[in-house]
């Protein structure tokens, strides 16, 4: 038998044109205002502007920004951290109105009577005729009745219009961070004069320590009744106890030292003249040889005690580092005595500031080739015999190097120069480098020509005195200014008090 097709199923009728269609069902997130239907515009409209700023105070369709949470990486940047949020700068460009003004859209006030009691716009007076014919039929209200949907106004013209309520809080800038950030404590950098202090007394005390295991190991028993021990103790088998003890005080104290050591080497001021006297790779070898002594005392688990020879690496060590300190402390005063032997630091200078820089550069030039005099560049002559001694910019590229060096603030060094000057565009780039290095570093900021200077035009040289001459008064008084704080400074006390001293 030969079946006959079965009849397509029927689908439900198409709903009518003018029913309200219903939001999405199962939304996430749920849907309210954001169907751009012509009823939900229509009912969004219909809604009076203070319902609308009970419901949160919104302009816009922006909310008022929340906390937000973020990554662990994300909040260690600095970048993400700063600055507000995007909501946040929506929230405040509406809120103070200026992303009307920036856009030209700023909304006029409604006219009171403008709207039915209906919520729909009243057609505009003498186009009554051209909104019938684009008139559409409206849903069917709730007494049975038919409306006509007019034009309303749109939710931008709406919102413009609406006012703020007199409770809102103090709206911060955008360039305020919303995010509640916990500041990051960051501990004043250590001072040198403490951290040698505290260098020279765990020495001190490590010192203390060999002492005693050396009058051990010369002679046992009388070292025994000095500390109050049986002497026949010492000798016998369990004496690894006493060896123990012995190992993991000279352990103790010598960690210290080495960690004290570690942070007066790391956070030194001026790294330069501390290598000078001794360089970073022997000071390295030094740590780790001490390092290395400690660890196979420790590795044998003190057994047989302390030998002599470890003793002896020990006490090489801290009579080293004993040695250093005193070389940097004597070099310090002869610094500060070569300080105040300078004339040109104080005083009064007026109509002689050319011979007061010139005393200046003079003391920090280690060229073999004595500055000449420093005289004032006429308009349109040849260059002084001083100006023509700088006229490649070796000599300024070395002398900034120096003075970096000398100050507290040591970065922007000129690191890459030319040596060989014979070619003009080498002479060229050492006084740009000069010139970037001045406005980088010291904050002067300098007009010279420098291939006029480099070629010997005659315009060139009173630009070039004039920038020599600010370059030099910026620096000196930067430096001069540094010396007096740091001999202002308040110091630490570097003696050590003995805690079993006891007055008279």
């Amino acid at each position: 038998m030969e079946t006959l097709p079965s009849p397509p199923l029927e689908r439900a009728s198409s709903p009518e044109p003018w029913v309200t269609p219903s939001l999405a069902l199962g939304a996430v997130p749920q849907l309210d205002r954001s169907v751009s239907t012509a009823s939900s515009v229509s009912s969004v409209s219909g809604r009076s502007a203070s319902s609308r700023l009970s419901d949160g105070g919104t302009r816009r369709g922006y909310m008022r920004p929340e906390g937000t949470q973020f990554s662990k990486s994300a909040r260690s940047r600095e970048s993400v951290m700063n600055l507000g949020t995007i909501a946040h700068l929506q929230y405040y460009f509406a809120r103070t109105g200026l992303l009307d003004t920036a856009t030209g859209r700023t909304g006029k006030a409604r006219k009171s009577g403008s709207r039915t009691p209906s919520g729909t716009e009243r057609p505009l007076s003498g186009v009554d005729g051209e909104l019938s014919a684009f008139s559409f039929p409206s849903p069917a209200s709730p007494d049975g009745t038919r409306e006509h949907l007019g034009f309303v106004d749109s939710p931008l013209d709406e919102t413009a219009s609406m006012s703020w309520e007199d409770n809102e809080p103090m709206m911060l800038p955008p360039t305020v961070s919303t995010y509640k950030n916990n500041p990051v404590y960051v501990p004043p950098p250590p001072d040198m004069t403490v951290l040698r202090r505290e260098l020279r007394e765990s020495l001190a005390e490590s010192m203390k320590h060999l002492q005693e295991i050396e009058k051990y190991i010369a002679d046992p028993q009388q070292a025994s009744a000095i500390k109050g021990t049986n002497a026949a103790a010492s000798t016998a088998p369990d004496a690894s106890g006493w060896y123990e003890i012995q190992g993991l005080n000279l352990l103790d104290v010598t960690t210290l030292a080495i960690r004290a050591a570690k942070n007066y080497y790391t956070a030194h001021e001026e790294p330069q003249r501390l290598y000078a006297i001794k360089s970073e790779r022997q000071i390295r070898k030094e740590l780790y040889e001490a390092l290395e002594v400690l660890k196979r005392l420790a590795m044998r688990n003190f057994a047989n005690g302390v030998q002599q020879y470890e003793v002896s690496k020990l006490r090489q060590w801290i009579d080293d580092i004993g040695t250093l300190l005193d070389t940097e402390e004597e070099k310090e005063r002869l610094e500060q005595a070569e300080r105040e032997s300078w004339s040109w630091r104080e005083g009064d200078w007026t109509g002689r500031e050319r011979e007061r820089e010139l005393l200046f550069l003079k003391s920090f030039d280690s060229s073999p080739d004595p500055l000449p005099d420093w005289t004032a560049a006429s308009e349109g002559q040849g260059p002084t015999p001083f100006l023509s001694a700088l006229q490649n910019g070796l000599r300024l590229v070395h002398l900034h190097n120096t003075l970096v060096r000398k100050s507290k603030r040591q970065f922007e060094e000129i690191k890459h120069y030319h040596t060989d000057t014979a070619k003009p565009y080498r002479c060229a780039d050492n006084l740009r480098y000069w010139v970037k290095a001045a406005e980088l570093r010291w904050d002067i900021k300098l007009d010279v020509d420098v291939m006029g200077v480099v070629h010997g035009d005659a315009g060139a040289w009173k630009n070039f005195d004039a920038a020599l001459l600010k370059w030099c008064q910026g620096v000196r008084e930067e430096m001069t200014l540094e010396w007096q704080k740091q001999k202002n400074q308040t110091r630490t006390p570097t003696l050590q008090i003995d805690p079993n001293y006891e007055p008279l």
